[in-house]
């Protein structure tokens, strides 16, 4: 329950439409006219959601006022390979507050609920992005003062690449100098393209050589997410959601590269590619740049506008600033309530993990 008066904290009743006009009231007073993305759209949130076991749907909280959602919390299930071992943990993410309630101690109670359940869970840790700056991260800050065990584990930085300059600029609203630092790095300019690299989109026969390449990560990175199969079909390939290209090259997959699909909202409705798992470790530098332009081109052709990855999750950058990504103005740090007494995370540089 909150201690605010009326409301109650409970599971996700799944009204997806009211989430979603709540969360983008919630926004729309914080950032404005500033564009932002729209990670309430219900078939994301479907996504993400339907593929959580029944009897874990709790995991799931919101805070309700007459009927009404006014707060949401989502802990979403997940395994991870650390050390030799494999971990159960969830990944804490979409806290949204209706407006009027924001800095009144609500999105707290939904955060000490959803802790307590976690625990009730056995899970080792729950893992959280947090905008540097943004009041989520001062709100954490009071938490830890508190003396819980919220472990910062790394910053990561944004990278961008632009595919359509003219709507980003008439969605965005692009300030002069920020036109001008993109022209003068170039990155104004269409993809180059890679006729030697033929992608393909994914099909269901790749799943197993897909989730061969992502698991690799658990040998070069020391935190890297442990995928079952089930669920690695979902990530890859949801209509109208979640897509994945694939290079294959000497008889067989050897670079896969999974976007989700986000509406931008600023002055219009725009498609932006959310990177989101990208594995080629057996290519050299030159094709991985190679793979990444005929990702762009590919993309930009498909009406994309523009594309975004978060580093640090376990590939290299070089290929991206070779491809024509630049870096972004803003920073995430991943943080972890650790729960287990026999593990700790803090200060682990990469990461792989999945990005909302």
């Amino acid at each position: 329950m909150s201690k605010l008066e009326g409301l109650s904290i409970e599971p996700f009743r799944g009204d997806y439409d009211g989430l979603e006009r709540m969360a983008h009231a919630s926004w729309r007073d914080e950032y404005g006219q500033a564009s932002f993305p729209n990670f309430y759209r219900p078939a994301f949130l479907h996504y993400l959601f339907d593929r959580i076991p029944e009897d874990r749907r709790g995991l799931l909280l919101a805070a309700y006022k007459d009927g009404e959602i006014v707060a949401f919390l989502a802990n979403l299930p997940e395994r991870f390979h650390f050390q030799g071992e494999t971990y159960s943990a969830v990944y804490s993410c979409l806290l949204v507050v209706r407006k009027e309630y924001l800095r009144r101690g609500l999105a707290l109670d939904l955060i000490r609920a959803a802790v307590e359940l976690n625990k009730t869970y056995g899970f080792d840790f729950s893992l959280l992005t947090l905008e540097t700056g943004h009041r989520s991260t001062l709100m954490m800050n009071k938490l830890i003062a508190e003396g819980n065990r919220i472990e910062r584990v790394r910053k990561s930085g944004v990278m961008a690449r632009i595919l359509d300059f003219g709507r980003v600029d008439a969605s965005e609203g692009l300030k002069s100098y920020e036109k001008a630092a993109i022209r003068l790095l170039g990155a104004h300019r269409p993809p180059k393209k890679a006729p030697q690299v033929v992608l393909r989109d994914y099909r269901a026969a790749d799943l197993e050589a897909c989730h061969a390449l992502l698991d690799r990560y658990q040998d070069s990175v020391r935190l890297a997410l442990a995928w079952e199969k089930k669920d690695l079909a979902i990530e890859l390939d949801t209509p109208e959601v979640a897509r994945t290209f694939v290079w294959e090259k000497d008889g067989r997959i050897q670079a896969l590269i999974n976007f989700v699909q986000h509406d931008q909202l600023g002055k219009s409705v725009e498609r932006y590619a959310w990177i989101n798992h990208v594995a080629f470790p057996d290519l050299s530098p030159h094709d991985r740049t190679a793979f990444l332009r005929a990702y762009l081109d590919r993309i930009r052709k498909e009406g994309f506008i523009a594309t975004i990855d978060f580093g640090k999750r376990g590939w290299p950058a070089g290929p991206f600033y070779r491809a024509g990504f630049i870096p972004y103005p803003r920073a995430v740090n991943l943080v972890s309530w650790t729960f287990n007494p026999k593990i700790s995370l803090a200060g682990i540089p990469v990461v792989y993990e999945i990005q909302v």
